[in-house]
C-alpha cells in the first residue's frame, strides 16, 4: 500500500527535499526550514506546535478513535533541522545557495523522510494511538536536544516509545541496519591545562617544562587506555589541539590541550574520566607541575531498548525483506543527542544505507531514494506499536 501511495508523492517529497537543501539553516537558526515543516504538518491536518526548544516543531496525529483526552500509546519519531557551517561542493542542481552552510549530513533527507511518513498517515489512519513527529534543532551542535527536554518536551507532548534514523553511506544501499543495545557513542569535551614555572630552554633544570608534561601525558593517556577497560568494549581518547609557548628556547608557563573523549559503554565513559584525572596527578608528580582536567559530558551513550529493536526489526523485514535488514548491527562512535530522548523514553536508532561520500564531507550528497525506506517503516512502526493490544498490555 505505502509504495503504491509513493508512486504519487515521490515528486512532492523530492522537491521537498530539493528546498530544504538549498536553504540550509545551522543551529537554532532554523527558522525557515522550522516554518516549512509546521506548514507541512498543518495541511495534513496534524496538530502543531513551534518554537520548543528555540526553533523545534512538534506535529501530533490521533488515529482511529483516538483523542487528547484518550490519546492511547503514543509513539514519536525524531528528526533533525539543522545543517552543518560549511561550503558544499557536490555537484547536485539543487545544491546550498548559502556559501557558509551546507545539508552535508542528511538532515534534510531526514525531515522529508518524516515528513512524507506524517503525510502517508494523515491519509492512512488505520492505527490505534496517537503520533508525534518531533523535528529537533541544533543536533549538530548536540544541545537541541536539551533544549527541547527544557522547555517540557515530554511533559507537554507525552509518548510511550520514540525511534529516529539516519542515512549511512558503506551500508548497501537501501539496507537498514539495527544494533542491538548501544546505537552511538557518548560525547564528552576534554579541557587539559599544565602549569609550571618556565625556564630558559638552556637550563631547563631552574624550572619545570610544561611541554614535556603534556607530551607525557597524551602517551601515557593513550597507554593506559588500553589496559583501563574490557577491550571488547569502545573507548576513545583523541586531543585536537596544544597551545602554548612563545619562542623555541623558552620552556613556556603553560599548556592547554583540548580533546574528545568517546565511548559505547556507560562504565567506559566513567572509568575514563578517573583515568584522565589519575594521569593528571602522575604527571605533576613527575614533573614537578599543576595539571587541571576538566570533562564537559556533551551527550550521553545512545541506547537502544530491546522492545524497540525488535519492533523496528520486525517492521524493516516487512517493508524491505528480512534479507536487507542487519541485525545486531556495529554501533557507530559518532555521537548524537537523540541520546537524550533515548534516555528517558524506551526507542531504537537505526541506519539506512546508501551510496557515496561520508556525511560531513563537502562532496556528500544524501541519497532520495531512501527516502520511502524509512518513511513506510516508520509508518509501519505507527500502526503497529500504537495497537490496543500493546496498551492492553502495558495496562496489565
Amino acid at each position: 500500500m505505502f509504495d503504491t501511495w509513493y508512486d504519487t508523492q515521490r515528486d512532492t517529497s523530492l522537491a521537498w527535499l530539493q528546498d530544504l537543501h538549498a536553504h540550509p539553516e545551522t543551529g537554532f537558526e532554523e527558522v525557515r526550514t522550522a516554518a516549512f515543516v509546521a506548514a507541512r504538518l498543518a495541511d495534513f491536518g496534524f496538530e502543531v506546535a513551534t518554537g520548543i526548544g528555540g526553533t523545534g516543531v512538534v506535529g501530533t496525529l490521533y488515529g482511529r478513535d483516538a483523542s487528547p483526552e484518550r490519546p492511547g500509546r503514543c509513539i514519536a519519531f525524531r528528526a533533525e533541522l539543522d545543517a552543518l557551517p560549511m561550503e558544499e561542493k557536490a555537484d547536485v542542481a539543487y545544491r546550498s545557495t548559502d556559501a557558509a552552510r551546507f545539508h552535508g549530513c542528511g538532515h534534510d533527507g531526514h525531515t522529508v523522510t518524516s515528513l512524507t511518513a506524517a503525510a502517508y498517515l494523515a491519509q492512512h489512519r488505520d492505527f490505534d494511538g496517537t503520533i508525534r513527529f518531533i523535528f529537533q534543532p541544533a543536533e549538530e551542535l548536540l544541545t537541541g536536544a536539551r533544549a527541547m527536554l527544557a522547555d517540557g518536551l515530554f511533559g507537554r507532548f507525552p509518548c510511550d516509545e520514540i525511534y529516529a534514523l539516519h542515512n549511512l553511506p558503506g551500508l548497501p544501499e537501501g539496507a537498514v541496519a539495527v544494533p542491538a543495545s548501544s546505537a552511538l557513542a557518548s560525547a564528552d569535551n576534554i579541557d587539559v591545562t599544565i602549569r609550571a614555572n618556565g625556564a630558559h630552554g638552556a637550563m631547563p633544570h631552574t624550572g619545570e617544562d610544561a611541554m614535556l608534561a603534556a607530551a607525557s601525558f597524551l602517551t601515557s593517556v593513550q597507554q593506559a587506555a588500553t589496559r583501563a577497560f574490557d577491550a571488547r568494549d569502545a573507548g576513545v581518547i583523541s586531543f585536537g589541539t596544544l597551545r602554548g609557548g612563545t619562542a623555541r628556547n623558552i620552556l613556556p608557563e603553560e599548556i592547554r590541550l583540548e580533546g574528545t573523549m568517546r565511548t559505547t559503554a556507560t562504565s567506559v565513559r566513567d572509568r575514563l574520566e578517573t583515568l584522565l584525572t589519575d594521569t593528571a596527578r602522575a604527571t605533576d608528580a613527575i614533573f614537578g607541575v599543576t595539571t587541571t582536567v576538566s570533562v564537559e559530558k556533551v551527550a550521553p551513550v545512545t541506547m537502544n531498548h530491546p522492545a524497540a529493536v525488535a519492533a523496528v526489526v520486525t517492521s524493516a523485514s516487512r517493508v524491505i525483506g528480512p534479507d536487507k535488514v542487519i541485525e545486531n548491527a556495529r554501533s557507530l562512535m559518532a555521537s548524537e543527542d537523540f541520546s537524550e530522548f533515548s534516555a528517558r523514553v524506551p526507542g531504537a536508532y537505526f541506519f539506512v544505507g546508501q551510496s557515496g561520500r561520508a556525511p560531513h564531507h563537502p562532496e556528500y550528497v544524501f541519497d532520495p531514494e531512501i527516502i520511502p525506506v524509512g518513511a513506510a517503516i516508520f509508518a509501519d512502526l505507527a500502526r503497529t506499536r500504537t495497537s490496543r493490544s500493546l496498551n492492553a498490555q502495558a495496562n496489565t
